[in-house]
């Protein structure tokens, strides 16, 4: 095959997927699950994390398929496992806090959905989880969830610790060139944007695309209550 068809060939495969996970999104209130994507990438995933990330099929995976036994830090310092969840929903979402794109738009659709969700807000834990390969900076985390809703946590760990949820969660990780400064914005990594709805047992309920609406996201999450 021509390089160039080869390119070709490849971007168009790219623009359909993140195309068709926006529109899988728009009815996950109705369906609950949707293909998991992140928001696009054509470089090829971190050499470390081969061993420990699964490659995604078209084929949309169960939401119990999602989640597993954890240990994380939170952003005050604070150890915290799955089963100290265990009792409360909680909505977990995975990113970097260097990110300038999926991140700060799923954080702040959570914030309006919870808003939304009204009292039944209280029994929901909001959950960010920071999957740079950078060592855990609890100050940088602290000041970037309260930038959000005021009960979310801000959870990060060691690499040994990150590698295991990542591979939990079916999160793909990928380094991407880009133009922007380093020193200003720092690494650039393309990573899977899907919200995951937990129940109080520790089992995942449903996951959703970052994009979708707070309205339907509340929806959705008011379904499972």
């Amino acid at each position: 095959m021509p390089p160039a068809l080869g390119r070709a060939l490849r971007s168009a495969a790219i623009t359909a997927s993140v195309g068709g996970a926006l529109l899988a999104a728009a009815a996950v209130a109705d369906l609950g699950v949707t293909d998991a994507v992140a928001h696009g990438s054509r470089h090829p995933v971190v050499k470390e994390e081969r061993r420990y990330i699964r490659t995604h099929s078209i084929e949309p995976h169960s939401p119990e398929t999602y989640g597993g036994p954890f240990e994380l830090t939170d952003h005050t310092g604070r150890t915290v496992t799955d089963k100290t969840l265990h009792g409360k929903w909680a909505l977990m979402f995975f990113g970097y806090t260097g990110c300038r794109e999926a991140c700060p738009l799923g954080l702040e659709h959570i914030t309006r959905s919870l808003e939304l969700l009204g009292p039944d807000a209280r029994n929901i834990q909001p959950l960010f989880v920071d999957v740079g390969m950078e060592p855990p900076d609890r100050k940088g985390l602290a000041q970037f969830v309260s930038n959000f809703h005021p009960s979310l946590i801000g959870l990060a760990g060691t690499r040994a610790q990150t590698f295991e949820i990542v591979r939990l969660y079916k999160i793909r990780r990928e380094f991407m060139a880009t133009n922007y400064s380093k020193k200003e914005f720092g690494p650039r990594i393309d990573h899977t944007t899907y919200i995951f709805l937990i129940d109080p047992s520790g089992k995942t309920r449903g996951y959703y695309h970052h994009a979708l609406a707070p309205e339907q996201m509340a929806a959705f999450i008011r379904k499972h209550l």
